[in-house]
C-alpha cells in the first residue's frame, strides 16, 4: 500500500499534488480534514457527510500535508509531517506506506541540512531498502534517495551507480522510473556529460507528460535546459526553459518560474537582446522576491541580469543593481555569485573609460596588472615579450574563480567581454592599436576548443553500454576542464609564478595528478612518472604545501619535489586539444625536473629566491614533508 491509497475514492489528492497548484492541494487537504471531522470545513464546501475516522486515513492526510511542504519547500514542517505520518503508517501495521513516508522524510531532512545528513541518511535508506523483498517499490525510492545523499556528499560515481541500480529496479514503477532518469540526468549536467544527460531527460520529460506529472516534467525540462547550454544549443535551451517557466505558472512553482526567467534573461544577453532580458530579469526578481520566504539566491541572480542588461542599455542604473547582486551574493556567501560579481565589478570599472564622456588620458601598455579599484593610466612604456593593458581592473581574480569552479565556458566569456571592451577604448596618440602578438586571441580560442558532435554521440553510446566508463570519463574531463579554466585565468595574472617539478612512479595513473576542486594550483606538464605544477606566486606557502599533501594522498605514495620561484613566469595560452602544453614565458622547469628526480621520496627542495623562512618550512614539515634547501 502506498501513503495516499487510504485516500482513492475519496480524494484525487495523489494527481493534484503532481499537477496542481499548491492553493488548489491545500484546498483538497483541507475539505478531506473537514470530511474527516478533524477541521472546519471552508465557507463555500457543500455539506457532506463526514468520513469514518480512522488511523490509515488520519496517516495519508498527514502524508499529504507533507509532500506538498516538501515539494514547497518549508522542510521543517515536511520533516515533522512526514514522520508522524511514518509513525502512524507503522502502528498499524502498513510496512510499505511506512518505509515510504520514511523516505520521503528522509529527502526532506536531506534538503534542509544538504551534507551534515548525509551519513544517517545513508543509514536509515539502506535499512530501508534491506527490508523485506528488494523489488518492492519502497527499496527502489530507498536507492533513489541514497544516491541523492552520495551526490550531496560530492561522490558523484557512488551516486552512478546507486542510481543505475534504482533505475534497473524502477521498470514496475514507471512513476519512481521517471524521478530516477531526472536525477541521472541531472548528475550528468553536473558532471559535464551533457549528451548523456540530454538523452536520459528527454526520456524522463516525456515519462512525466504522459503520467500527467507536472512537477517532474518541469524539472526536466530546467535540467535539459542546462544540457542544451552545456552543448551550445541556445535554440534548444530557451525552447526547454521555456516549457519549464510554462510549467512552473500553472504548478504556482515560484522556484522554478524564477530559475527559467533568469536563465532565459542570460540567454537573451548573450543574443544580444538586452531590452528582453532586462524583462525577463525584472519578472524573474519580483517572483523571488514575491515567494515565502523570498528566494535570495534568484534574487541576486535576477539583480545581476537586470545590471547587465541595464549596462548594455546605457542605463546610469546599472551599477546599484549589479552592486546590490554582488552584496547579496557576498551576504549568501554563494562562490559562483561572488565570483560572477567580481566579473561584474571588472567589466565596471574597465567600461568606465570607454563609455565617459569627459576626456581620458592616453591608454599605454603596462607591464604588470595590480589591483585597485580605479583606472589609472601607466606612466611608463618598458619592453615586453607582449603588452599588458593599461589598467588595473582585476579581471584575474573573477577568472580564476569561476575556472575552479570548473566552469571554463564563463572564462571563455570573461575573456571575450575583456577583448571587446579593450578593443572600444581610446587608442594610444598615434591612434594605431596595440598589438600582442595575437596572443589574446589564441587564449580565447584554447580556452574554447571542444567538438561536441563527437562527444554527444560516444556520450549517449556509454551512457547505456558501459555507465562506468562514461563516470570515469566525465570525471576526468571535470578535472581537465577546471584545470583548463585556471590556466586561462593565469593569462591574466601578474607576472610571477612558483613552480614545483614533481617526481613519483604514479603520477600519470587516471589523471589523479591534475590539482583537485580544493587547490590552488594548475598542471602544465604530465609525463610517466613526473609533473609540473605552478601557483600565482601571491600563494600561501601554507596553501602550495597543503596542495602537496593532497596530491600524496591522491597517488598513494611519497613524492619528490623541487620548488622555485619564476619572478617573471607568465602563462600566455592554454593548450589547444592535442598541444603538450600551456605556452608561458620566463618559466624554466628542464633543470628542476632533473633535481626532482634525484630527491628521496617525502623530500621538497626549496629554491632560496621562494624567501620562506624557518617557521614556513616548519609548517611545510609538519605535512609530512622533508624540507630541504
Amino acid at each position: 500500500m502506498r501513503p495516499l491509497d487510504p485516500l482513492d475514492g475519496v480524494s484525487p489528492l495523489s494527481r493534484l499534488l503532481r499537477s496542481a497548484p499548491g492553493a488548489e492541494v491545500r484546498a483538497e487537504l483541507d475539505r478531506i480534514e473537514a470530511l474527516l471531522g478533524e477541521g472546519d470545513a471552508p465557507a463555500a464546501a457543500p455539506a457532506a457527510p463526514p468520513l469514518p475516522r480512522g488511523p490509515l486515513l488520519a496517516a495519508a492526510l498527514a502524508f499529504g500535508r507533507g509532500a506538498l511542504a516538501l515539494r514547497e519547500g518549508a522542510l521543517d514542517a515536511a520533516v515533522r509531517l512526514l514522520d508522524g505520518a511514518a509513525a502512524a503508517f507503522g502502528e498499524e501495521g502498513a510496512a510499505e506506506a511506512r518505509d515510504l513516508a520514511r523516505c520521503e522524510a528522509v529527502l526532506a531532512r536531506l534538503r534542509r541540512d544538504a551534507r551534515s545528513a548525509c551519513a544517517s541518511a545513508v543509514a536509515e535508506l539502506d535499512a530501508i531498502a534491506g527490508a523485506g523483498d528488494g523489488r518492492r517499490r519502497a527499496a527502489v525510492v530507498a536507492a533513489h534517495y541514497r544516491a541523492t545523499a552520495e551526490r550531496i556528499a560530492g561522490d558523484a560515481a557512488a551516486a552512478q551507480r546507486t542510481l543505475l541500480s534504482a533505475l534497473r529496479g524502477s521498470e514496475p514503477f514507471l512513476d519512481e522510473r521517471a524521478q530516477i532518469l531526472n536525477s541521472l540526468g541531472t548528475l550528468y549536467v553536473t558532471l559535464g556529460a551533457h549528451g548523456a544527460a540530454e538523452a536520459l531527460l528527454e526520456h524522463a520529460a516525456e515519462l512525466h507528460r504522459r503520467r500527467g506529472d507536472a512537477v517532474g516534467e518541469a524539472i526536466a525540462y530546467g535540467q535539459l535546459g542546462a544540457a542544451a547550454l552545456g552543448l551550445g544549443a541556445v535554440e534548444h535551451a530557451r525552447a526547454a526553459l521555456q516549457r519549464q517557466e510554462w510549467l512552473c505558472a500553472r504548478l504556482g512553482d515560484a522556484f522554478g518560474r524564477a530559475r527559467a526567467l533568469t536563465f532565459l534573461s542570460e540567454l537573451a544577453l548573450e543574443l544580444g537582446r538586452a531590452d528582453d532580458a532586462l524583462a525577463l530579469a525584472t519578472s524573474a526578481r519580483d517572483i523571488a522576491a514575491g515567494a515565502t520566504p523570498p528566494l535570495r539566491t534568484w534574487i541576486a541572480y535576477a539583480a545581476r541580469a537586470m545590471g547587465r542588461a541595464r549596462r548594455d542599455l546605457g542605463d546610469l542604473g546599472a551599477a546599484a543593481a549589479l552592486e546590490e547582486a554582488g552584496a547579496l551574493f557576498r551576504e549568501l556567501g554563494h562562490p559562483l555569485g561572488e565570483a560572477l560579481a567580481a566579473w561584474d565589478r571588472a567589466s565596471a570599472e574597465a567600461l568606465a573609460p570607454v563609455r565617459s564622456t569627459t576626456p581620458v588620458a592616453p591608454v599605454q601598455p603596462a607591464t604588470t596588472v595590480q589591483p585597485a579599484t580605479t583606472v589609472q593610466p601607466a606612466t611608463t612604456v618598458q619592453p615586453a615579450t607582449t603588452v599588458q593593458p593599461a589598467t588595473t581592473v582585476d579581471w584575474f581574480s573573477a577568472a580564476w574563480a569561476l575556472g575552479s569552479l570548473g566552469l571554463p565556458s564563463r572564462v571563455v566569456l570573461l575573456l571575450r567581454e575583456r577583448m571587446e571592451i579593450e578593443e572600444a577604448a581610446p587608442r594610444p596618440e598615434n591612434g594605431e592599436p596595440v598589438s600582442d602578438g595575437g596572443i589574446r586571441e589564441r587564449a580565447l580560442a584554447a580556452a574554447a576548443q571542444t567538438s561536441p558532435h563527437v562527444a554527444v554521440q560516444r556520450e549517449v553510446e556509454l551512457v547505456y553500454d558501459r555507465p562506468d566508463d562514461l563516470t570515469v570519463v566525465a570525471a576526468h574531463r571535470a578535472a581537465a576542464h577546471r584545470n583548463l579554466g585556471r590556466l586561462a585565468a593565469l593569462t591574466l595574472a601578474p607576472p610571477g609564478l612558483v613552480v614545483a617539478a614533481i617526481a613519483a612512479s604514479s603520477v600519470n595513473v587516471r589523471g589523479l595528478v591534475l590539482p583537485s576542486e580544493r587547490a590552488a594550483a594548475a598542471c602544465i606538464a604530465r609525463l610517466p612518472g613526473l609533473a609540473v605544477w605552478l601557483w600565482p606566486s601571491a600563494t600561501a606557502p601554507s596553501a602550495i604545501g597543503s596542495d602537496l599533501a593532497d596530491l600524496r594522498t591522491a597517488l598513494g605514495e611519497p613524492l619528490r619535489a623541487a620548488l622555485a620561484l619564476a619572478p617573471a613566469g607568465r602563462v600566455l595560452c592554454p593548450p589547444f586539444a592535442g598541444d603538450v602544453g600551456a605556452e608561458l614565458e620566463a618559466v624554466e622547469v628542464g633543470a628542476l625536473l632533473a633535481l626532482a628526480e634525484s630527491l628521496a621520496p617525502g623530500e621538497l627542495r626549496l629554491d632560496a629566491q621562494l624567501g620562506w623562512n624557518g617557521e614556513v618550512g616548519a609548517s611545510v614539515e609538519a605535512l609530512g614533508f622533508v624540507v630541504t634547501r
